[in-house]
């Protein structure tokens, strides 16, 4: 997953908490065209494969592993999505494959 452009976001924070602090700091990124000095929270251990779009193909939402994104200022680390034992304990519940080959290559 790569980090959006301004203009990105602002598809749905054109109107979705348009009064905050944070929105309104993207809204003035996106109207200059800069990029977005971006912080990384989520990274997963090396020799790890992780993609985004296998977990949007299963049907899984964004809140699902990063929280109720919708109602945060800023991105926040809220759930245990970039370890090992987060990971199976997630595919268990949602009755997803847990073999070493669906992360690991390799194996």
């Amino acid at each position: 997953m790569t980090f959006p452009a301004a203009s990105k976001c602002m598809t749905c924070h054109a109107t979705v908490g348009k009064d905050r602090p944070a929105i309104q700091r993207l809204a003035e990124y996106a109207k200059s065209k800069q990029p977005i000095p971006w912080v990384r929270v989520y990274s997963v251990a090396a020799g790890v494969y992780w993609s985004h779009r296998a977990h949007l193909e299963a049907g899984t939402s964004c809140d699902t592993c990063h929280g109720e994104v919708a109602a945060m200022d800023t991105i926040a680390k809220v759930k245990n999505v970039t370890t090992m034992a987060g990971c199976i304990e997630c595919h268990r519940k949602n009755n997803a494959e847990t073999g070493c080959e669906y992360c690991h290559e390799g194996k």
